[in-house]
């Protein structure tokens, strides 16, 4: 179950990370993920440097093939984070695109 209480207090990261460029550092392939990202699988999973210092894990969407190469040039965006089929919350969160 998804708690309300959680994607409130979410915000303030998701407002902090909207629109930072970083380079990803590595990245693997989802195939097997947990329940609620089933719907997403397979799907691509990097440590991306940010600008300014900070490194983050996170998901890469909107890409071809060709743009899972380390050293490539991000920007982080929102999008839906997961698919819960019972709550009738949608949580978004932060996700990176090639630019």
């Amino acid at each position: 179950m998804i708690s309300p209480v959680k994607v409130w207090r979410n915000q303030k990261y998701v407002g902090r990370m909207i629109g930072k460029t970083g380079t990803i550092v590595a990245f693997t392939l989802i195939r097997v993920p947990p329940a609620d990202f089933g719907y997403q699988a397979p799907y691509p999973v990097a440590i991306v440097a940010l600008e300014g210092g900070e490194s983050i894990c996170v998901q890469i969407v909107d890409y071809d093939n060709g743009d899972l190469v380390v050293g490539q040039k991000v920007i982080t965006v929102v999008r839906r984070t997961i698919q819960s089929q019972t709550d009738g919350i949608i949580p978004y969160g932060i996700k990176v695109k090639p630019i």
